[in-house]
């Protein structure tokens, strides 16, 4: 029957081709890459670890936040860890994200290093290795990886990186262009009969965070857009029960975007709400070109402007050159790492699911050896349950400051921002951040003296954490950029 699949003897029937899958192979063998030849099997021998064993799922109690399927917190930290040149480096960044405490990492399925299909209708099975291998890293060090499984724009014979040449009439596939695969019953058997494979491999794998069904979809050259999601993402999550389902768009930097983010995020079969956002000063809303808390703050604020019932994500963020003709200028400059900071704190305090999802891995995280804010990150919120907190994100109004504050049953969280430090001062004009003194968060509005059971602060450039007196008035150590107060409810 035309686009049916039928699962046979290791053999994978399809439309106008044959996929064939690879037979399990024996483990042990990480510390040898390069070399992937066997599948990723060592969670199953892992289970006294509950995190690794377990499924990340939407909070039944709490839906704007994740748990594990055990019922344990889980609050993704992470940036996008797409791809690498090759496995090796992709263990690489695993360790040293998971040695900073991060727990969440994107790779794309669809980039050459995991490609599974090479011709039309036919798979590589060195990519199900290679992809095998990173749900072993990832069960090693402890991560749940979201997959992403599509990224191109458009199918002709042009040569670029999202073209999808293979699928072209001209190189033996079925289309004569993007229109004919979006909008086309054959086109959607063609992109199922491909997830059947990911399901059969890896459905029942706790390591996966969850299916991306594209990266930035409002981006190809066809229209169909909300009829292709309001088909495909009910389809795709009846064969994934286990894994959490969602949708990609484009930088929201300007107002045309607003629309798509609107149908595509409300969607119910949408699991999560993603927004991507980037310092850009090519983007046409003035606050793409905003110091990066706000920049990162706003994004999120414009999901919870929906109204959703669902966790909340800022899913890319970092800085491009004008236009997304590259990595920011700002990169070789940042040392420190103020934007990535920014990035990962803003979000969260914001009312995110999860810190803000960096890209830019290579060319400014491993390359400036600024893994270490993530450590800085888990540390700020050590211990805290979002879930049970019931989390609603408040602004303190301040002179010098940005507060940005999650008021919970038991906590109230602040992150404190230095107003007059940001990418264009310290970056642009070279203007090192001023050491802030004598300050003070006064939080009576949000409770008073007697409902305080104990201050602490954390600064997270310094790795410093101290107690403060028991007040509606906190008083601030002396910092520079931010720091974080805690403070513990009767």
């Amino acid at each position: 029957m035309k686009g049916l699949g039928i699962f046979c003897a290791g053999v994978f029937l399809i439309s106008q081709g044959l996929y064939l899958l690879p037979s399990p192979q024996p483990d042990g063998w990480l510390d040898n890459i390069p070399g992937q030849n066997q599948p990723a099997d060592s969670w199953l021998r892992a289970k006294a670890d509950p995190f690794t064993t377990s499924f990340v799922r939407v909070s039944p109690k709490n839906p704007l936040y994740f748990e594990l399927s055990n019922g344990q917190a889980y609050i993704p930290i992470g940036p996008n860890i797409c791809w690498a040149r090759d496995m090796g480096l992709m263990k690489t960044y695993f360790r040293k994200l998971s040695e900073n405490g991060g727990n969440y990492a994107r790779v794309w399925l669809s980039h050459p290093l995991f490609e599974i299909e090479r011709q039309f209708g036919r798979v590589d099975s060195s990519s199900f290795q290679k992809i095998d291998t990173v749900l072993e890293l990832a069960s090693r060090y402890r991560i749940k990886v979201k997959f992403c499984f599509e990224h191109f724009r458009q199918i002709d014979t042009t040569r670029n990186f999202f073209n999808k040449a293979l699928y072209h009439q001209a190189n033996g596939g079925p289309f004569a262009d993007m229109a004919g695969y979006i909008q086309s019953d054959n086109g959607r058997a063609t992109y199922l009969n491909k997830v059947d494979l990911f399901r059969q491999r890896y459905g029942d794998h706790p390591a996966v965070f969850g299916w991306e069904l594209w990266n930035e979809m409002n981006a190809i050259r066809s229209a169909g857009l909300y009829d292709w999601n309001a088909y495909m993402l009910p389809e795709v999550h009846r064969k994934f029960p286990k894994n959490l389902v969602m949708q990609s768009l484009g930088s929201f930097d300007s107002e045309k975007a607003r629309p798509d983010y609107r149908f595509i995020n409300s969607l119910k079969a949408n699991d999560v709400a993603q927004i991507h956002r980037y310092l850009d000063k090519g983007g046409q809303l003035a606050v793409v070109t905003a110091p990066m808390d706000v920049l990162a703050s706003n994004a999120v604020a414009e999901l919870r402007s929906y109204g959703l019932q669902k966790p909340m994500l800022l899913a890319e963020v970092g800085a491009v050159k004008p236009k997304h003709t590259g990595p920011s200028e700002l990169y070789p400059l940042d040392k420190a790492g103020m934007l990535l900071h920014d990035m990962l704190f803003a979000p969260f305090f914001s009312g995110a699911a999860g810190t803000g999802m960096a890209w830019h891995w290579d060319s400014y995280i491993d390359k400036n050896n600024l893994w270490y804010h993530y450590q800085r990150f888990t540390e700020a919120i050590k211990g805290v349950d979002p879930v049970d907190e019931q989390f609603v994100p408040v602004t303190i109004p301040h002179p010098t400051l940005r507060i940005y504050g999650l008021s919970g049953r038991k906590t109230l969280l602040l992150w404190c921002r230095d107003a007059e430090n940001d990418w264009q001062q310290e970056l642009e004009k070279g203007r090192a951040p001023a050491l802030r003194q004598n300050l003070t968060v006064n939080v009576d509005t949000l409770l008073s003296a007697k409902q305080i059971r104990q201050v602490t602060t954390y600064d997270p450039w310094q790795h410093k954490t101290q107690r403060a007196r028991r007040s509606a008035a906190v008083q601030l150590p002396d910092f520079t950029r931010s720091i974080v107060v805690r403070i513990n409810r009767m």
